[in-house]
């Protein structure tokens, strides 16, 4: 019975054949622990959420407290790529796509704790349609 070199074996066979047979401990909570999920409340939504016109209307001059956590790209409604900024709060992580909010932060370091009072819109003179005011604070 001939024997097959074990690296050929791994080159031909996928991630999870190569891993087969492997050994794998976790840890899970006891009963008690388990009982508690009914009772605990929501603290921090780790979906990321756009913040629309909309989202940002109801929100006017209230001041939003949290983390610059950098940049990313998205497909707008046209699936060109628009580049927003990422931000965290207490209780939320939120993208958003405002170019003056973008363009106040994008030089910021990454986990920097700033201040976003969104102001409302101010029609454009030399393009149809309006931009997004908002006040951009750093803290510290």
């Amino acid at each position: 019975m001939a024997k097959q070199n074990s690296t050929q074996k791994t080159e031909t066979q996928s991630p999870v054949q190569q891993m087969a047979g492997t050994e794998v401990s976790f840890f899970i909570p006891n009963t008690e622990e388990l009982g508690t999920l009914d009772t605990l409340e929501d603290k921090f939504s780790l979906t990321m959420k756009y913040k629309t016109a909309e989202d940002w209307a109801m929100l006017k001059d209230q001041e939003i407290r949290c983390f610059y956590m950098g940049t990313k790209e998205i497909p707008n409604d046209k699936e060109e790529l628009v580049t927003c900024g990422v931000f965290v709060t207490k209780t939320e992580c939120f993208i958003a796509g405002g170019k003056t909010l973008v363009d106040a932060v994008r030089q910021l370091p990454t986990k920097s704790p700033i201040s976003i009072i969104y102001r409302g819109k101010k029609t454009n003179k030399s393009v149809e349609g309006s931009t997004m005011i908002f006040d951009v604070k750093t803290l510290g």
